[in-house]
């Protein structure tokens, strides 16, 4: 009778064993820009009007491509906040450290606020290789208040991956991110006042 509890017994932990789910692991994006990406520009009043990201990416697990045709989606490895409010609050907060300006906010914050520039991004592509590179490629506008009159801008980033790990991948792409919003303000510091001083 004990041998038949215990080989009971022993059925029963290998099946508790077997059904046991591995634990998630959860990613943030933070704003990386230091005092040494600073950009010199004039104080303005800049409205991110929207910031895009593919399609493919607005969903809570990590996106690795695998080849031109298959990606693979990272079940248990995901985003702690949807991206597709993340990353505009990753690129405000880039933006505003690059350029020493805390007159940059989102329109969805201070829909009501009065900007001298508005600004809107399109990220159109991001390629995530696991143990090489993440691609970005993203195009901007920027308008003066009151103007139908857009500057556009582009960049196309690849940050080389420091292992084959999901935290790897994640690390690269806020990389990426910084050297976009590099780019955009830039851009920003470079436009010129209109006739109303704007």
């Amino acid at each position: 009778m004990k041998i038949v509890f215990r080989a009971l017994m022993f059925a029963t932990i290998l099946v508790a064993g077997c059904g046991t789910t591995p634990s998630s692991r959860l990613y943030t994006l933070g704003a990386d820009a230091g005092e040494s990406d600073r950009v010199a520009a004039e104080k303005r009043r800049i409205e991110i009007v929207a910031v895009r990201i593919p399609e493919l990416w607005d969903r809570p697990q990590l996106v690795l491509t695998k080849s031109a045709n298959e990606v693979s989606v990272s079940e248990f490895h995901r985003w702690a906040a949807p991206l597709r409010s993340e990353i505009p609050r990753v690129v405000a907060r880039n933006l505003s450290r690059i350029l020493d300006n805390q007159t940059i906010w989102l329109r969805e914050d201070f829909a009501g606020a009065k900007p001298e520039l508005r600004v809107q991004v399109m990220i159109e592509r991001i390629d995530a290789v696991a143990g090489e590179s993440v691609q970005l490629d993203a195009a901007w506008t920027i308008r003066r208040a009151g103007s139908d009159t857009a500057t556009v801008g582009r960049a196309a980033i690849v940050e080389s991956t420091a292992g084959n790990s999901h935290e790897a991948v994640v690390t690269a792409l806020r990389r990426a991110l910084l050297r976009m919003s590099t780019a955009l303000a830039k851009d920003l510091a470079a436009m010129p006042k209109g006739a109303d001083g704007r």
